[in-house]
């Protein structure tokens, strides 16, 4: 039997979803997200205690799916099975119940699936909706996972319902911190590696075992064939896509480190060369899986040569880096232990190092000093090599700046088992005081997983421009803003 999966968070969206319908008023509200981020546990939450008719659609045929609606319909309002023909007959179906029992919640989950089979339907809710559903107490929620189809067909400006709906919400991840609520007795040390490989998605996060180490977990739902998340990355990109085999190699170079097009083209041959791989990615950046990457301080990104593509969801990072390329490896429980002792935990500090950690110390500057952005910088900085000025490549694995761009603090990741030495401090500085050459000083922070020099901590305790910042105050103690259930 499938474990029963914990409600995490999701407390500004219960709030704002909660508003709407206590305004009384008729309306529309379209909700989309990747899938396992958490939609229909969101919306069956916010459905409790209210009259309510939700319908998760198939891929099965139209007089399948209007069977399904009518015995959910029948169900939510106790009376026979309507035997509805259209997707018209459905709706008329609802308004009748709205007017004859009150405000209903309405949720067509999956919609994707219903406009599928019924290219139409968009515009039979639409009409719908003006001659019958505006002027009863109905909440209609149409939500989706299809990425592509619903920022193309359901929430794009050219959509048939764009003008009859109230509002719209794209649901996101969780940020790296709320991993504190599904495992509350880890070390802050082992949720930030549990974040780097398991990732924010809270499907992802609940398949944790928190009596389990994190050596363990890996190998019982992410490694072993019959782990849960074995093959979710499959599933997750044969959902959206025809053909999934040429992205499945852009992924895995971009795992590899080959991160700029040039050289994911060259790593996996991919027929039509650049230009198809640069097609390739938007999709994939349309899908919220890929993101072109830029140093937080620029300005204007499309013309931005200072770029790469990096993986989002550090689930994804982690199976293309450790599980795909090894699938002759894992095929039994004896070659799935061998090869978490022998590849992925020597290589796991280091992965968990970059870009995962940096994230979490990212994470944590924006929310400690509500920061417009924080990301990486990297760029050319003029320095004495012998007797000559040279422009040496530099980067920063944290800033932070201003809704004008302008830097407000910087900050250095150590994902190392010693103590972060007094240097770091000196090569922070150094760099500080080339993004803010005419600005007011920014503010200095050192994130260290096994703490600091005592030098480095007498210079923080005496300068308040200076931070010391552990794993503790990155994730130590589950966000006040959330709830659980």
């Amino acid at each position: 039997m499938e474990r029963e999966r914990p409600f995490h968070n999701r407390t500004h969206e219960l709030e704002r979803l909660q508003r709407r319908w206590d305004s009384g008023e008729a309306q529309i509200f379209t909700l989309w997200g990747r899938r396992r981020v958490g939609k229909s546990a969101l919306l069956l939450r916010f459905a409790q205690n209210k009259r309510h008719l939700y319908y998760e659609a198939t891929s099965g045929t139209v007089a399948d799916q209007l069977a399904d609606f009518s015995e959910r319909l029948a169900e939510a309002t106790a009376r026979a099975a309507l035997a509805a023909l259209t997707w018209r007959d459905a709706l008329d179906a609802v308004a009748d119940w709205a007017q004859q029992a009150g405000p209903v919640l309405v949720v067509l989950d999956e919609f994707q699936y219903i406009a599928k089979q019924s290219g139409d339907v968009g515009s039979i809710i639409n009409v719908w909706w003006r001659e019958r559903g505006q002027a009863l107490p109905i909440f209609l929620v149409l939500c989706g996972s299809e990425i592509g189809f619903f920022e193309r067909e359901v929430v794009n400006y050219s959509a048939t319902t764009y003008g009859r709906r109230a509002g719209q919400l794209r649901l996101r991840p969780f940020r790296p911190a709320d991993v504190a609520l599904f495992l509350p007795g880890w070390s802050p040390e082992d949720r930030i590696a549990a974040y780097a490989v398991f990732g924010n998605m809270p499907y992802y996060l609940s398949q944790i075992r928190p009596r389990q180490s994190l050596p363990e977990n890996i190998l019982n739902v992410i490694l072993m064939s019959d782990g849960l998340l074995h093959e979710e990355a499959r599933l997750l990109l044969d959902q959206e896509l025809p053909d999934a085999t040429g992205y499945f190699s852009v992924l895995r170079a971009i795992a590899a480190g080959q991160t700029r097009v040039s050289q994911i083209a060259q790593r996996t041959g991919v027929r039509g060369g650049t230009a198809r791989v640069s097609q390739m990615l938007d999709t994939l950046q349309r899908m919220w899986l890929v993101e072109r990457a830029f140093p937080v301080t620029v300005t204007n990104p499309e013309r931005s040569r200072q770029s790469f593509y990096r993986i989002v969801d550090p689930y994804l990072r982690f199976w293309f880096r450790f599980v795909l390329p090894s699938y002759d490896r894992l095929i039994d429980a004896r070659g799935a232990q061998r090869h978490l002792e022998r590849r992925v935990l020597p290589q796991l500090d280091e992965f968990v190092s970059s870009p995962a950690f940096e994230e979490v110390c990212q994470g944590w500057l924006a929310q400690e000093l509500d920061a417009a952005a924080t990301g990486r910088w990297w760029g050319k900085v003029r320095e004495m090599r012998g007797k000559d000025l040279r422009d040496i490549d530099r980067e920063l694995d944290v800033v932070a700046v201003d809704d004008d761009r302008r830097v407000i603090a910087v900050g250095s990741c150590k994902w190392t088992r010693g103590e972060m030495p007094y240097s770091e401090m000196s090569k922070l500085t150094a760099l500080a005081s080339h993004l803010t050459p005419d600005g007011a000083p920014p503010l200095l922070c050192l994130f260290a997983r096994h703490g600091f020099a005592p030098r480095l901590v007498e210079e923080a305790e005496r300068n308040r421009r200076i931070r010391l910042v552990t794993p503790g105050e990155t994730v130590g103690t589950p966000p006040t803003l959330s709830s659980s259930a």
